[in-house]
């Protein structure tokens, strides 16, 4: 009796051996692919403090309409336990240590109101820094993100308020990273530089010469012609 069910333990523990090395292995298969979902388009970012060490990755993957965001981070000292707020920010520049460079949430041209566009769900931290987010949105696409602007990622210190207006402008921000980079166009502007010099003659004015003329009258005196007939010489004794 005894080795009959020793036997069916046996043969129950070969049957369950394979099934559970194949179930860790599609696990494992699952945690460590890189590859986005058939059909998606996928943008990828590495999130880094101020000083420059990365704490996290993130991954946008675009289907159906849908943006699904994956976001983890490893044991750091830059995110303390708790909820942070987790923004697409509309520049893509992470300049620390402030990273103001990012610009403000990213808005599309086509939304307005709360949420903006860019405001994603919370990003929840243990209490070694490390964290893993899973979230959707159909607030913004692939080519939003790829706009001449770029776009970013962005930890805040703190959870925003969903309830209320966002108070993720005043939130200091602790991590960033570049979904895709600020379009660096060169523009060359040439200022042809023209002087105008104005040169003011004096005039004087025109001289008025005057002339004075004494005119003298002349006046002619006409004499009377007073003819005077000498009669002929007579020869003396001739009386």
């Amino acid at each position: 009796m005894n080795k009959g069910v020793s036997f069916a333990v046996a043969a129950l523990t070969a049957t369950i051996a394979p099934l559970a090395a194949c179930s860790n292995q599609q696990g494992n298969q699952a945690n460590t692919s890189t590859s986005p979902p058939p059909g998606a388009e996928r943008l990828t970012t590495q999130l880094k403090g101020a000083d420059g060490n990365q704490i996290g990755t993130a991954t946008i993957d675009f289907a159906n309409g849908y943006a699904t965001v994956t976001v983890e981070t490893s044991p750091n000292q830059v995110l303390s336990p708790g909820f942070h707020s987790l923004m697409v920010h509309a520049v893509g520049k992470c300049e620390a240590p402030d990273f103001t460079s990012a610009g403000s949430v990213y808005q599309a041209a086509d939304h307005t109101g709360f949420p903006a566009s860019g405001d994603l769900t919370a990003l929840q931290v243990r209490n070694d820094g490390s964290a893993k987010l899973v979230t959707t949105t159909n607030l913004l696409t692939a080519a939003d993100l790829r706009n001449s602007s770029g776009s970013a990622l962005i930890l805040h210190q703190s959870a925003d308020n969903l309830n209320a207006a966002p108070t993720g402008e005043s939130n200091k921000r602790v991590a960033c990273g570049v979904i895709a980079a600020t379009s660096s166009t060169s523009t060359t502007t040439t200022t042809n530089s023209v002087s105008t010099v104005t040169s003011t003659a004096v005039v004087p004015p025109p001289e008025t010469s005057t002339s004075t003329v004494t005119v003298t009258p002349s006046t002619t005196t006409y004499l009377p012609t007073k003819t005077v007939t000498t009669p002929p010489s007579l020869p003396p004794g001739a009386h």
